[in-house]
């Protein structure tokens, strides 16, 4: 069986009525958390995910990386939170 690593990478930023909303990234085959975090930025970063974010920038500070972890029966589920170094997540753990 062939494994493929896939991260689930989060990203927060505030509207612009100050509401605090997380924009989430796949990015498949990534090394470890922090080659899947520099992806999700860069593709953060295009001019078509600004726009969709209505020009507002993300706090890269709030980078919250899950590794996507397939089961013996192909279901997909999420690993453990691996907060960036710089800062843990903004968000409370789901229960």
């Amino acid at each position: 069986m062939v494994t493929r690593t896939v991260w689930l990478v989060g990203f927060a930023f505030r509207s612009e009525r100050g509401r605090l909303v997380q924009h989430f990234y796949v990015v498949p085959g990534a090394a470890d958390a922090e080659v899947a975090r520099e992806a999700a930025l860069r593709r953060a970063g295009t001019r078509r995910e600004r726009a969709l974010r209505g020009g507002l920038d993300i706090e890269e500070a709030t980078a919250e990386m899950r590794l996507l972890v397939r089961d013996g029966l192909g279901v997909w589920r999420l690993g453990g939170r691996e907060p960036s170094a710089e800062q843990s997540s903004v968000f409370p753990a789901a229960v």
